[in-house]
């Protein structure tokens, strides 16, 4: 029988890229910095969750939602709030009539910063991770809400988050043209 320690190189081994995967998945370009210090804190749970004397089923899932919770743990402990500007471009509405794809992009920046502080903070937190690329699950699994609450909050988020910003374009790119 293997030693935990055995064990413990094996999955390492094995499953390095499966684990490096997830964690770029979560930290991406605008958390690349941390990448390092998640594989350690991925490596440290593991090797508690083995000296504890636990077995390990299904190495690849239970590994690969490992690294993914680990990851966003310390995704939220080390960059509280992601602000505007480090939303993705693409998922800012475009000119759909409503005269928002005529500003610049700092004053799109800007504008959607202005509305999201108008939004309750819940809903606020649930649209800037939605507009950052976390899908719901991801966003339950950041503020530890159930899959429902996250859904909930990022619909009714976005929705507050048009009507509020309804004419608002409008406004904003007529100031500019001034």
């Amino acid at each position: 029988m293997a030693t935990r320690s055995e064990e413990f190189e094996g999955l390492v081994r094995n499953y390095s890229r499966v684990i490096a995967s997830a964690i770029r998945r979560v930290c991406g370009r605008s958390h690349g910095a941390l990448i390092a210090d998640v594989e350690q804190e991925v490596y440290t749970a593991l090797w508690r969750r083995l000296q504890g004397g636990k077995d390990i089923e299904h190495p690849v899932s239970y590994l690969y939602k490992m690294a993914l919770t680990t990851a966003l743990a310390v995704v939220r402990k080390n960059a509280p709030e992601t602000v505007a500007s480090e939303i993705r471009e693409e998922t800012l509405p475009s000119d759909a009539g409503d005269g928002f794809g005529g500003l610049l992009p700092a004053e799109r920046s800007r504008l959607l910063a202005e509305v999201l502080e108008q939004l309750p903070a819940e809903q606020a937190r649930a649209v800037r991770a939605h507009l950052a690329g976390f899908s719901h699950m991801e966003v339950a699994a950041l503020y530890g809400w159930s899959g429902s609450v996250a859904r909930h909050r990022i619909y009714r988020g976005i929705g507050a988050l048009r009507e509020k910003m309804k004419g608002r374009g409008h406004e904003q790119a007529a100031g500019r043209r001034r």
